[in-house]
């Protein structure tokens, strides 16, 4: 059972956590894809990295966007409220390209943003990964589900 000493000392751990740098506990093994990419490449990558989101780079391995499952839902969306069926045989057969999908102007981090820091902007913008970009670059994603695992590491789950 949780008493009063222990919440605080969670309290201390978590506050702690916060101020790690991003450098220290952010994915380092990340899958990009280029803006050229067809639509069947990314629906084939999120199968088989399970990941929610890939940053978007450019020929010159620059960061320009981001596409996650979350724009694969509004294609759904789109064909509810227009009538317009976007998932055309095209799509599939690699016409589409990300360009067309993706999020541009990502929300980025650098390695030296504290976890918090990662915290107040996915909360505050309803994502659960942020592309790590030095000199335009990316070197890593803040993944919320790895923030939460050393949540869970420090309440000794």
């Amino acid at each position: 059972m949780l008493d009063n000493a222990n919440l605080n000392e969670l309290i201390e751990k978590c506050g702690k956590l916060g101020k790690k740098k991003v450098r220290e506990i952010m994915s380092r093994n990340v899958v990009t894809i280029k803006e050229d990419s067809k639509f069947i490449e990314f629906v084939t990558n999120i199968e088989m990295y399970d990941y929610v989101a890939f940053p978007v780079v450019d020929e010159k391995d620059e960061i320009i966007g981001i596409v996650s499952q979350t724009d694969l839902l509004k294609l759904i969306s789109f064909h509810r409220h227009y009538g317009t069926t976007m998932l055309t045989t095209d799509v599939f057969l690699g016409i589409l390209s990300i360009r067309a999908i993706m999020t541009t102007k990502p929300i980025t981090l650098s390695p030296d943003d504290t976890v918090a820091d990662a915290v107040q902007l996915m909360v505050k913008y309803g994502i659960q990964n942020i592309p790590v970009v030095e000199e335009k670059r990316v070197v890593g994603m803040m993944v919320k589900k790895d923030i939460i695992n050393q949540i869970l590491s420090i309440i000794g789950l």
